[in-house]
């Protein structure tokens, strides 16, 4: 059987995604992610970047619990994700190696796209579900931040290496004057890290890099509905992430056509689980879900 044949749905409709703050005791984080299925949640994701993710991953494990890991870049993160018991992945863009690894051990995977080449990309590596990331932005400045919070490590490595960064229109660009004309250009979370496991090895920088949305008429989750009727066709769902919330995760859900939404922040708060704040965890969580349940 090929890779394109085998296709192992998600069929969870709301995935909370947990990222905490430096220096949570993984304890809290545990009772955190325990507390939220306690409370109705049906898959959490923990991203990489948190602290002691592999010992929250092993502990829900040994509790049966639906946890994935976020965050997933490469083919070594997913390998130890897998080994430690994670039952899904979730990645910002779209990694083949990470892709394959999921399907040959038949674990549902979630690659991120945002332009229509990943699309198509995604649909011949045969997945199931995408994660439409960053969702809900509308300017250069919102796509700058959306892509460097899951690599702020690789932003802050290229900016050590004395290499540029700015957002389109900022006044950073501005501040580049000629030098911006050979800018390279960046468009979404895949291409900035295929460009970046390229550009960490130069000895010097050569361009400054500049994040710029793409040259299409849709920002927003207007993207979101446009990629989703695209991929219904293929049999692909599509997961909207990146300010979603409970406010707004209705709309994303019927008026533009996401199967499945992903809140992070506002379904789990950073500081009330780095505090112990276990009722407030409970209330977040059954906030969304009843959301999901109303529709």
């Amino acid at each position: 059987m090929s890779l394109t044949q085998v296709k192992p749905y998600l069929n969870i409709r709301l995935i909370g995604i947990l990222r905490t703050k430096p220096s949570t005791p993984k304890e809290n984080a545990i009772n955190a992610i325990q507390a939220a299925f306690d409370s109705g949640a049906e898959a959490v994701e923990i991203t990489s970047n948190s602290d002691s993710w592999q010992d929250i991953v092993t502990e829900c494990r040994k509790r049966n619990l639906n946890i994935g890991v976020g965050s997933v870049k490469n083919k070594e993160i997913a390998k130890e994700a897998l080994t430690l018991g994670a039952k899904f992945l979730v990645s910002p863009g779209l990694f083949p190696s990470v892709v394959i690894m999921a399907k040959e051990k038949n674990v549902p995977v979630l690659p991120g796209v945002y332009l229509e080449n990943e699309i198509e990309r995604a649909h011949v590596l045969g997945i199931a579900d995408q994660k439409f990331f960053p969702a809900n932005v509308k300017t250069h400045e919102e796509l700058y931040k959306a892509i460097s919070e899951p690599f702020r490590d690789e932003f802050e490595e290229l900016k050590r290496k004395n290499w540029k960064l700015v957002a389109f229109d900022s006044e950073d660009f501005k501040a580049l004057g000629k030098s911006a004309e050979q800018c390279i250009e960046i468009s979404s979370p895949t291409e900035f890290y295929e460009r970046y496991l390229v550009l960490k090895d130069k000895k010097k920088p050569y361009a400054p890099i500049v994040i710029k949305l793409p040259e299409d008429e849709e920002v927003g989750f207007d993207r979101v509905k446009r990629f989703s009727e695209a991929c219904n066709a293929w049999g692909v769902r599509t997961y909207a992430v990146g300010g979603i919330n409970d406010k707004n995760m209705k709309e994303v859900l019927t008026k533009y056509d996401a199967y499945g939404v992903c809140p992070g922040s506002g379904m789990f708060n950073g500081d009330a689980i780095f505090s112990g704040n276990l009722e407030q965890v409970k209330t977040d969580v059954k906030r969304h879900i009843e959301v999901l349940q109303n529709i």
